[in-house]
């Protein structure tokens, strides 16, 4: 693997170009040699590739800026379409959002003007040259595709003529050493990521670490002991629903969420026993796996299904028992549950009454009065038995139920949770309206809407509602998330008795990210658009 990166470090020009055969900076070549390399992305973390992975970085990074500093005023990289286009999505396929919104929109309406016929195929150089390449179809097939566009046009004209791959691969049949090396290179990648796929086959609990394993291996101990009076159909229920909670939840926080907190105490935290953290993460556990059951119902949905709601009741009746008798009568921890569990349930009936309404065929009848969530306190309430074991343990170390301790606690969780499900909403208002539910993004986008009509027909309405939505909807909605996220920040940073509060704030952070992205794609969408609107003129 060393000789391979440094013959590629030795032919890389100090602009980031490497050279053709005549010895000149070239796209073509430029692009070859960073498309072999983009595959270290997705390679094994092997040892062997996790030294390289600095040097492979800035030799990517130089490549990429080298093509950047080729772009004309059109976005483009050249006359010659074929390698235009293999080189646009060569850096697509390094970093999608390379490209800006205003580039995007500029290559675009140039290949808008090489249409063959709309949607392709595209003509080579002009539309008056009448040359029909199948590789610089190919190479605009791939571009598009790095943008999640397919053009069945354009497909079918690729796949006729079979040159989705074949004709790119003719490419690099012009090797030079460094693109020599970085084929190689690729062919390495390639191997190490196969018999890394091999060794995970039939693995389904590679996602956790040692220490993670451990405590999941004691929670499955635990569920194994508490369901062992169960037979039949009703055991097999019981454990699957569970392991599809573990292995479903891909954050692990529903699982794994003691053993973070126990984490982030650090050495206060001794006392608290692996049997303690793992009685709590199954406690969680049915707690998460019951409310998504029930939840179904409560939403009736058609997926709702009768025969395992005595499997969530079997969870509720655990995480009761558990939580209602952990901790001395004495700290108030049995009424502290029980009042948290009280407001859950109110949550969940003020949702059933006032956020739902009719959905008559198509029509979306707008109520008279929408749900005013106000700070979202209903929101959090029906995930707040999340928070129990976390609290337990700082009672169990001596913090009272009213200290600001606890208080911190309590908002650190409250905050990323609301969050998590405004990016939730964000994600499933098309759904939600369907069904008739009023979610805090539903909501939004009514208000948004401010329609004089009574109803809203989710057929031919639908474009008008994507456009407020995206226009305007979205960026409240992940407004709110972030600062949601940022309260939460704070009170974790107030948390003086953890020792390491990254194990925590590992969920604040992708919650946040989730919120920034979509505002990163609202702005480059609204970027594109008016880029488009001035080339349109």
């Amino acid at each position: 693997m060393d000789k391979f990166i440094n013959q590629i470090i030795d032919q890389q020009q100090r602009d980031g170009s490497f050279l053709d055969s005549t010895g000149s900076p070239s796209i073509l070549y430029t692009s070859l040699v960073l498309s072999c390399l983009n595959r270290y992305k997705d390679a094994p973390l092997a040892a062997e590739v996790e030294r390289a992975g600095g040097e492979l970085r800035d030799i990517k990074e130089k490549a990429a800026n080298f093509l950047l500093s080729q772009k004309n005023e059109d976005g483009m990289l050249g006359d010659d379409m074929g390698v235009n286009y293999y080189a646009l999505g060569t850096l697509a396929e390094f970093d999608k959002d390379i490209i800006d919104g205003a580039d995007l929109a500029k290559i675009l309406t140039g290949l808008i003007a090489l249409e063959s016929q709309e949607g392709g195929p595209y003509y080579s150089s002009s539309i008056a040259d009448k040359i029909i390449d199948p590789v610089t179809n190919a190479c605009i097939a791939r571009f598009l595709s790095f943008y999640e566009v397919e053009l069945p046009n354009l497909g079918q004209f690729c796949g006729l003529l079979d040159t989705s791959g074949k004709a790119i691969d003719a490419f690099r049949l012009m090797f030079t050493p460094a693109l020599s090396a970085a084929v190689s290179l690729e062919d390495l990648f390639f191997t190490l990521k196969s018999n890394e796929r091999e060794m995970r086959q039939g693995d389904q609990d590679m996602s956790f670490n040692a220490s993670e394993q451990r405590v999941i291996d004691k929670i499955m101990e635990a569920a194994e002991r508490r369901f062992r009076g169960l037979s039949g159909e009703f055991l097999t229920l019981a454990t699957q629903k569970i392991q599809k909670t573990i292995k479903g939840n891909r954050d692990k926080q529903m699982s794994l969420m003691a053993a973070y907190m126990r984490q982030a105490l650090g050495k206060k935290a001794n006392t608290i026993s692996d049997e303690t953290v793992a009685q709590m993460g199954l406690a969680n556990i049915f707690f998460w796996t019951a409310f998504i059951i029930y939840d179904d119902f409560w939403d009736e949905d058609e997926a709702a299904d009768p025969r395992i709601l005595p499997t969530a009741n079997l969870y509720a009746r655990h995480y009761v028992d558990y939580f209602g008798s952990l901790l001395p009568e004495s700290t108030g921890f049995r009424a502290f549950f029980h009042s948290l569990m009280d407001k859950l349930d109110e949550a969940n009936t003020w949702e059933t009454m006032h956020c739902r309404t009719e959905v008559k065929g198509s029509k979306f009848i707008i109520p008279d009065y929408l749900p005013e969530y106000g700070d979202y306190e209903f929101k959090y309430r029906p995930a707040s038995g999340h928070i129990l074991g976390p609290v337990a343990m700082l009672v169990q170390l001596g913090c009272g139920l009213n200290s600001q301790e606890v208080k911190n606690l309590i908002a650190y969780f409250k905050n990323y949770l609301i969050a998590m499900q405004i990016n939730d909403d964000s994600h499933d208002w098309e759904e939600d309206l369907r069904r008739g539910h009023i979610s805090t993004v539903v909501a939004l986008l009514l208000k948004d809407l401010n329609w004089p009509k009574k109803e809203i027909d989710l057929e031919t309405d639908l474009v008008e509602l994507k456009k407020v939505f995206w226009f305007e909807t979205i960026t409240k909605a992940a407004h709110l998330a972030v600062m949601h996220t940022e309260r939460s920040r704070q009170a974790l940073g107030a948390l003086t008795i953890l020792d390491d509060k990254a194990p925590l704030e590992r969920f604040i952070t992708i919650t946040e990210n989730v919120a920034k992205k979509a505002l990163k794609e609202q702005k480059e969408s609204l970027n594109f658009l008016q880029a488009y609107r001035k080339l349109s003129v």
